[in-house]
């Protein structure tokens, strides 16, 4: 799925989410607990699990985030959100972890701001020239070699988020948001690595924007 079509998507689910919001009856009291996922990822060959509690009180949460990733392609290139056609890539895996502290705006309670920091690793399998050496009557020569090598990722970064989220009442639960932050990635510049305009991608240092909808249970 092209990227456009993914925002499209988010900006739908955040549109329904506000409506649905509007329209909700309350119970005793909000549930503390909830685990949600973002289908998005999905699109990118990931997966990313929510955990979110609340603190003092309901409109102050703690948000736990897990994310995997794992792209495979031998022969026809990859297009992906961490980056763009690639036929060099065999193989991309990748792990992360977000937290985030959410602030839920007095009197509406759906609306919320969030900051947070981020960090995800990655390992990319790809094909490259590289030098081996050999013996020959007692001298060492290098020749290059067109073979498999390995680089690695280590990304962090630090985000800010403003969201809608509904009732904290409700069993059931839909989370909107849109962000802005800034991330730099570690990793060997002597090795290959995919090109850093794009902003998702493995290899970007620089500002963000980002946009995701979840969905989960509370409990």
């Amino acid at each position: 799925m092209k990227r456009h079509q993914l925002i499209l998507s988010a900006v739908i689910g955040m549109c329904t989410l506000a409506v649905a919001t509007a329209q909700e009856t309350r119970q005793a009291t909000p549930y503390q607990n909830s685990i949600s996922i973002q289908p998005l990822y999905l699109f990118n060959q990931g997966l990313r699990i929510d955990y979110e509690r609340h603190l003092n009180n309901p409109a102050n949460r703690l948000q736990l985030s897990a994310r995997a990733y794992c792209l495979t392609d031998g022969s026809t290139g990859m297009t992906t959100l961490l980056f763009d056609s690639d036929w060099n890539i065999e193989k991309l895996s990748g792990a992360g972890l977000d937290v985030n502290y959410k602030y839920f705006l007095p009197k509406t309670r759906f609306l919320y701001v969030a900051a947070g920091a981020s960090y995800s690793y990655f390992r990319m399998e790809h094909y490259d020239y590289v030098f081996a050496d050999f013996h020959e009557n007692n001298l060492t020569f290098y020749k290059p070699i067109y073979a498999l090598q390995t680089q690695h990722f280590n990304k962090v970064g630090l985000n800010t988020y403003f969201g809608i989220q509904s009732s904290f009442y409700r069993h059931f639960f839909v989370d909107g948001y849109v962000g802005v932050g800034y991330c730099h990635s570690f990793y060997d510049k002597n090795k290959y690595y995919p090109d850093t305009d794009n902003m998702n991608g493995v290899s970007y240092n620089g500002p963000t924007a980002t946009i995701g909808v979840s969905l989960g249970v509370r409990f």
